[in-house]
């Protein structure tokens, strides 16, 4: 099978989620298959992160947008009623390469990652079309919300409404379709969610392998991922303003982990609160840590940190909303809260109890074992392209 995969991103170095999926799936995929890789890119990938990806590509066309190009775009969604990351991402020049790549390699499966990309997929020609819906965008945007402050409110509110009637509309330009976890599935309507695959993310092998855990850890509690995304703004704000004033220890170590630190993340930095930005393996950090906290209360989707945590046996804690994606059971594989109090204890039981701690971390990585497995989502995805073919 000739698969091109549409991304709006360069897949590496894996510091999104959206990457992460998009590396491990052209890596399953290329075992099998020849895949054609075109992305977007505010920058030309180095050397290294180009051949990280070409061992697993035919052939790889990077589009480079600048970012004053994308703001410009961003500006003309004042004039249309497209989601304003739709605008963002908008490239004529990503459709007419797909189109030529489509034409001269004689493509079996157009595979796109998001719905931001649709305006950038030349339809009707000779070849089937597979979307990656991964998250509901719009379900994540509405619940942001909530979170905004009063200027924002309008445009997240416009936002969000926007984006629900594109994925909607970008439904019947597609031959499949896939969403990473069956609570996303819900928010879509139902003749839509009826006909989606259900595609988890896994979790890389080297986070069940990683050993070089130090006997005496550097932080108490650590919280990764791209700390210039709204949610993880909210978490570790949360997290240090809101939860470790009522921990009765005055000692606490917190980690914030993760790129692109915007300027409320960096301005928790203390004495007591690490912010890295870029690290280059996240597992150094994790191993440094007795538990992993992430205070979640918008976004959507499956939060791909909870896997690594998880899966390198560090007890975690989160809430309801990120839990019902990952589906662990509460008090056994993880631990659930969703105020201060029932964070702080469950902060200091752990912190106290480390035969407890070991417990539920250990069980946790069961659980992601058994259940999150790349491999296993990659035939997945290949099964859903060939029943599409056949």
């Amino acid at each position: 099978m000739k698969i091109l995969v549409a991304l709006s991103r360069f897949p590496y170095p894996i510091d999104k989620g959206d990457k992460l999926r998009a590396f491990y799936q052209i890596q399953g995929l290329s075992k099998y298959h020849e895949v054609h890789l075109v992305c977007i890119a505010d920058k030309t990938p180095s050397p290294a992160e180009f051949n990280e990806v070409k061992q697993y590509c035919k052939t790889i066309e990077v589009i480079e947008s600048s970012k004053l190009k994308r703001l410009i775009n961003l500006g003309l969604g004042l004039f249309n009623n497209l989601p304003f990351q739709v605008n963002y991402f908008k490239s004529s020049r990503m459709k007419n390469v797909i189109e030529k790549v489509l034409k001269t390699q004689s493509i079996d499966m157009c595979y796109v990652q998001l719905v931001r990309l649709v305006v950038n997929i030349p339809f009707s020609l000779n070849t089937k079309y597979y979307l990656d819906y991964m998250d509901a965008l719009s379900e994540g945007m509405y619940k942001r919300v909530k979170f905004s402050r009063w200027y924002e409110k309008p445009v997240v509110k416009l936002e969000a409404k926007r984006l629900r009637d594109f994925e909607a509309k970008a439904f019947f330009y597609f031959n499949g379709y896939s969403i990473i976890t069956e609570s996303d599935a819900t928010a879509f309507p139902s003749d839509i969610r009826k006909r989606m695959d259900i595609i988890p993310n896994g979790i890389s092998s080297g986070f069940f392998n990683f050993r070089s855990f130090p006997k005496d850890k550097s932080y108490d509690i650590i919280f990764t991922g791209n700390m210039g995304y709204h949610p993880n703004i909210q978490a570790s704000k949360y997290l240090v303003n809101q939860i470790m004033p009522l921990l009765n220890k005055q000692d606490i170590k917190v980690c914030l982990s993760g790129t692109s630190p915007s300027l409320e993340v960096q301005n928790l930095e203390s004495e007591n609160v690490i912010v890295t930005g870029f690290v280059h393996d996240i597992r150094d950090y994790l191993a440094k840590a007795k538990i992993f906290v992430a205070p979640l209360f918008s976004g959507s989707g499956l939060q791909n940190k909870l896997l690594e945590a998880m899966a390198m046996g560090i007890p975690t804690i989160t809430t309801s909303l990120a839990n019902s994606a990952l589906g662990a059971r509460p008090g056994q594989e993880i631990m659930v809260c969703d105020d201060e109090e029932s964070f702080v204890k469950a902060i200091q039981h752990l912190l106290s109890d480390p035969d407890y701690a070991r417990e539920i971390g250990a069980k946790g990585r069961l659980y992601i074992q058994r259940n999150f497995n790349w491999e296993v989502s990659n035939d997945m995805l290949e099964k859903a392209f060939r029943k599409i073919l056949n």
